[in-house]
């Protein structure tokens, strides 16, 4: 029986915030997991991060669905909760506060002027370092500078002196050699985690990135395989969200297998199953994922999809 496009995408993203609502803390939290890269699926521990909520409230903003609005209040309401004195987060309490967490967190609640975070280690390039530290807890672990971290500062901060040097480090990232990408990501296994969080800050503060926008959009396209996604569900989800925010998500014969293939991913209980977020950085053997944050990557890409002009794509079943 033919089923109405939008009928099917809107049913999926129902289905969707129907399992996060369930799945998401009543005080706002994420659950994640942490597993040992070494033995996969041994030892996997649950754990809340800020991290993961900030990336979920995030993506369920512009969620049409009703109960998208009170999950996403009670997320904002864990970050609030979950901020240091100092203005800053952290990913977890055994870790520093990080320019990561701290970033995504101000963003996600729309406080671009965090001064600590605008005030947090740089190398001598001028690009920011993951972990905080402070006299209280000096940072021992690797802390050079991640270009997905720096691009996710320039999203809260934007353009501003303290961003400069990060900036043009991406730019030159966006024509280096693969291997040259790849040794500037130590938390982010893949290149096109860079390129979404370059198009996040993109969308988040305009008048910056805009000179790469069709470099980024030529990167993000070469990530796509011989299937038409981007690799699994969740950098599939997150592709999708990129090419909109870059104003490509209309092009039907890029986005319709990249969005059945999220159609065919979805779980009976309205889930996304969880893929490798990101790692432990150099000589840490964690692996980190959440299927809370594969469902709302996989909800707003969907949502985009529906959201933009003209029909949605024509869909195969």
């Amino acid at each position: 029986m033919y089923e109405d496009p939008s009928a099917r995408l809107e049913r999926s993203i129902a289905n969707g915030v129907g399992y996060l609502t369930q799945a998401v803390e009543a005080d706002g939290a994420w659950p994640s997991s942490v597993f040992s890269t070494n033995e996969p699926m041994a030892g996997v521990v649950t754990h809340h991060p800020p991290f993961v909520a900030a990336l979920g409230a995030m993506s369920l903003a512009a969620c049409r669905h009703p109960d998208a609005a009170s999950l996403r209040g009670r997320t904002l309401a864990f970050l609030r909760a979950t901020m240091e004195p100092t203005g800053l987060w952290r990913y977890a309490d055994f870790v520093p506060p990080d320019a990561d967490d701290s970033a995504l967190c101000s963003l996600a609640l729309a406080a671009a002027e965090n001064p600590a975070l605008a005030a947090a280690p740089r190398d001598g390039a001028g690009r920011f370092r993951t972990w905080i530290p402070s006299a209280e807890e000096p940072v021992t672990l690797f802390n050079e500078p991640d270009a997905a971290v720096n691009a996710n500062v320039i999203a809260c901060l934007g353009d501003r002196p303290e961003t400069r040097a990060a900036q043009g480090w991406l730019a030159e990232l966006m024509g280096a050699a693969p291997d040259a990408r790849q040794r500037a990501l130590h938390y982010y296994p893949h290149a096109l985690d860079l390129w979404v969080a370059i198009s996040r800050a993109g969308a988040a503060q305009p008048p910056v990135m805009q000179a790469l926008r069709q470099p980024l959009l030529r990167q993000i396209l070469a990530c796509q395989d011989a299937t038409g996604t981007f690799g699994d569900v969740l950098r599939t989800a997150q592709a999708l969200t990129a090419l909109d925010r870059l104003g490509a998500g209309g092009r039907v014969p890029v986005v319709r297998p990249a969005v059945e293939r999220l159609l065919a991913a979805q779980e009976a209980d309205g889930s996304w199953p969880p893929c490798l977020a990101w790692v432990g950085g150099p000589g840490q053997p964690f692996g980190f994922e959440a299927a809370t944050l594969t469902t709302a990557c996989s909800v707003e890409a969907l949502g985009r999809v529906m959201g933009q002009d003209g029909p949605a794509p024509p869909l195969a079943g």
